[in-house]
């Protein structure tokens, strides 16, 4: 059974601990017999790093390390390393249990045998996944934190009630959840901080996150 260690964030790891009962083995604590780190952190980047370096002192360096990337490309993970190379990103993110699908992303410097046995330890824990490149928000949930962003953006001017954003959004598209409520269930403030980890890579201003975001973060809102 694959042994894995967990770290970052609690809410995460428990949501792995679910989806991968009697899948896996989980470590409390750091030892030589783990097959897989996996660590969940997305921000802040200063946690991120010291948990980097934590498991780099304490887990053999052919172990591969699945590190949650949304908000910093495992490129740049890799200046928190001495052992870049076994770095793959992921991820993962608040119900991302109930996705169809992970997403994986190795960087340029990913060493391809470590790729090979993080690919072979996710099959074997019957994971689906898809390789993307290694940009900030990877895919699905750069795409979803931008419609989220223009959602926000139409209930601050009252162009429509958050209720009927949401129904228009499920009933012409057919997403499972509407917008607003996608944000509540992946968390407001994964998502302003996707979009600031975007503009501030690419510097154009059509990913700066709305300001009715951060408003509700500092306020500790949801939108419902």
């Amino acid at each position: 059974m694959t042994k894995i260690f967990l770290a970052g964030n609690i809410s995460i790891n428990n949501e792995i601990r679910a989806l991968l009962k009697n899948k896996a083995e989980f470590s409390e604590s750091y030892s030589d017999d783990i097959d897989l780190v996996i660590e969940t952190t997305n921000f802040p980047a200063d946690k991120k790093a010291e948990n980097i370096s934590s498991i780099d002192k304490s887990i053999p360096s052919q172990i591969p390390v699945l590190t949650s990337s949304l908000c910093i490309p495992v490129y740049k993970q890799c200046t928190y390393s001495t052992n870049p190379a076994r770095l793959v990103g992921i991820g993962l993110y608040s119900t991302f249990s109930k996705a169809k699908t992970i997403e994986i992303a190795p960087s340029k410097i990913t060493d391809s045998g470590i790729l090979k046995n993080a690919e072979k330890l996710l099959a074997e824990l019957g994971l689906n996944y898809s390789i993307v490149p290694d940009k900030t928000g990877m895919v699905f949930p750069r795409i979803l934190s931008m419609i989220i962003n223009e959602a926000a953006q139409v209930y601050s001017e009252k162009i429509a009630a958050k209720e009927d954003i949401d129904t228009a959004m499920k009933l012409g598209t057919n997403y499972p959840y509407g917008p607003l409520e996608w944000a509540d269930r992946i968390g407001i403030e994964l998502v302003y901080n996707i979009l600031a980890s975007l503009q501030r890579d690419l510097g154009e201003d059509r990913y700066r996150p709305h300001p009715l975001l951060k408003e509700m973060i500092d306020l500790k809102r949801n939108f419902y």
